[in-house]
């Protein structure tokens, strides 16, 4: 999917603008690494294992913004009895932001020391309670809703200033935004109920009612593949292909960023690479044109698979060109690609001369989206089945909307 939002807007319930910027930094990764990501995985099991713990827990964007700038700011040395009386709305600014820097830092301590650590990933537990440490060693505990002093006031700033300077406080405001966005990406799951996947080293590719995020009453559909490498969608348009597809690549992209994914079941090998090509423009700045471009997204994914295993995904591949064209460059490109045995390759056509073409490669697997015609009306099911699709919806839309009739009254 070339615009990663439409995917990613389900599990951004993150608190702060940063947060959002490391999900959506965290949504684009071009690369995976399996133990990364069921690292992911074991870290939002912990989140939602606390869910009812972590779902009370709310922040302000603007005032989490301002303790962060006044930790980035801080200057000690400026803060003096004299300041008190010479700059007295600095002076009153830095009391305020030191409160504001307290119960911050209490409330998300007191958060840390309650989460259950006991089912997650050994990594993960010791960076939370690296941070709870460090939380401590601010003596938030100890300030926290009590009238500070200005001797106090002062050894709190030469503290954080000191940590600032250790580089501490950069690796707790990283873990902070991260751990925010952990947050809202469990959300996320929770509210769809969605299941985390899978993976095996057998080339085997199961998921099992999966259905599209987007959806509220979508039809579930399964696919199970075994010994095929290469899927081929046919039939008509409306027919629900690109959205079969689409939820068949979200569920590929979710499992692999680690998070659960919609579907009842889902055990799938793990792939280096994601290519998720669903929508193709002209690029005018570099003087490309639809077919052009499409070109260069399949030299992308065959660059890649001469060291990487791959999930490609081509909707409607070569419509930029000519039918003579694309039959043949289509059977060419669907061959060749077949023979990468250990990825994953899925496109559509509505290139029905190519069939027999195709049948002829065992690792292809043919499928459709059932559709049919009753009484005259076009009718969808939206279920996958195996085959090539014989229905020609243009003529059938050509006839129902009168199209024959009108052009013969000329």
């Amino acid at each position: 999917m070339k615009n990663i939002s439409e995917v990613l807007i389900h599990f951004d319930h993150t608190q702060t603008r940063r947060s959002k910027q490391y999900l959506t930094r965290f949504f684009n990764q071009k690369n995976y690494c399996l133990e990364q990501t069921l690292e992911v995985q074991n870290t939002l099991k912990l989140f939602l294992d606390n869910f009812s713990l972590l779902q009370n827990y709310k922040i302000n964007d603007q005032t989490v913004s301002s303790i962060h700038q006044f930790s980035e700011e801080i200057e000690s040395r400026n803060y003096t009895h004299l300041t008190n009386f010479t700059y007295r709305e600095f002076y009153k600014e830095t009391n305020f932001n030191i409160s504001l820097f307290i119960e911050f830092f209490y409330r998300l301590g007191l958060l840390l020391r309650n989460l259950n650590l006991t089912n997650t990933s050994a990594e993960y537990a010791r960076e939370i309670e690296k941070m709870i440490l460090f939380i401590n060693s601010l003596s938030v505990n100890e300030y926290y809703s009590k009238e500070l002093q200005f001797k106090h006031r002062k050894a709190f700033l030469i503290k954080i200033e000191s940590e600032k300077e250790n580089g501490n406080l950069t690796s707790f405001w990283d873990f902070f935004y991260r751990f925010d966005m952990y947050c809202g990406m469990a959300k996320g799951i929770r509210k769809f109920d969605l299941v985390f996947p899978h993976f095996n080293s057998d080339n085997i590719f199961t998921i099992n009612e999966f259905y599209h995020l987007n959806l509220t009453d979508s039809v579930k559909n399964s696919i199970n593949i075994n010994g095929n490498n290469t899927v081929v969608f046919t039939g008509a348009n409306m027919s629900g292909k690109s959205t079969a597809m689409k939820s068949i690549s979200i569920v590929v992209l979710l499992a692999h960023l680690g998070l659960a994914v919609p579907a009842e079941y889902c055990n799938i090998p793990f792939y280096d690479r994601i290519f998720l090509f669903f929508s193709v423009d002209d690029n005018l700045e570099k003087g490309y044109s639809y077919f052009a471009q499409e070109i260069i997204n399949l030299k992308e994914v065959l660059l890649e698979l001469k060291s990487k295993n791959c999930f490609a995904v081509f909707d409607e591949i070569f419509k930029g060109t000519n039918i003579n064209d694309a039959a043949q460059i289509t059977i060419n490109t669907v061959e060749g690609l077949s023979r990468y045995k250990n990825s994953m390759f899925i496109l559509s056509t509505h290139l029905n001369l190519i069939e027999k073409d195709l049948a002829k490669n065992e690792n292809i697997l043919v499928l459709n989206l059932e559709s049919f015609v009753k009484d005259e009306q076009l009718l969808f099911t939206y279920k996958l089945k195996e085959g090539w699709s014989k229905i020609e919806i243009g003529k059938i839309l050509f006839d129902k909307y009168g199209l024959n009739a009108l052009l013969k009254e000329g």
